[in-house]
């Protein structure tokens, strides 16, 4: 079963080396406030075998899940209003706490940065995930 949260939030840092590199650390939450996100996103525009660097986490409540990012690709939004960049980032799902303490699998984001503002849509797809006591195997949103 896959899950996908919309979230929007702040881009709370930026750093730019001198190689090009960027990386931004994001912090957000889900319309409906269920769900936030904390995380980083690196990239290098000018180095083609680069793939990011950078983790996220997810929270309900007590229960997170844990991802570190395999892929990120970045691009100029120039004929967008809206976006200065766009974005579309892998990850890997290695772990979480509470409900999700077991959950492995993929995700997939697609979605922009704009000034200090970001948001966008992760897609989280489950290899495994056990709910403590219940045998489940699947990440909800609920």
């Amino acid at each position: 079963m896959e899950l996908e949260i919309a979230i929007n939030g702040d881009i709370v840092e930026r750093q730019e080396l001198l190689n090009g590199t960027q990386t931004i650390t994001i912090e957000g939450a889900s319309d409906d406030g269920a769900w936030t996100l904390v995380g980083s996103i690196s990239w290098n525009r000018g180095l083609k075998d680069y793939a990011g660097e950078g983790d996220l986490t997810l929270t309900r409540g007590d229960d997170e899940i844990f991802a570190t990012l395999t892929n990120a690709e970045v691009r100029d939004a120039p004929d967008d209003a809206t976006a200065d960049h766009t974005l579309v980032l892998a990850y890997d799902i290695d772990g979480g706490a509470g409900t999700f303490s077991d959950a492995s699998g993929r995700a997939r984001a697609t979605g922009w940065l704009a000034g200090d503002r970001f948001g966008g849509s992760w897609t989280l797809t489950p290899t495994s995930s056990r709910r403590r006591g219940s045998g489940s195997s699947a990440i909800s949103s609920k």
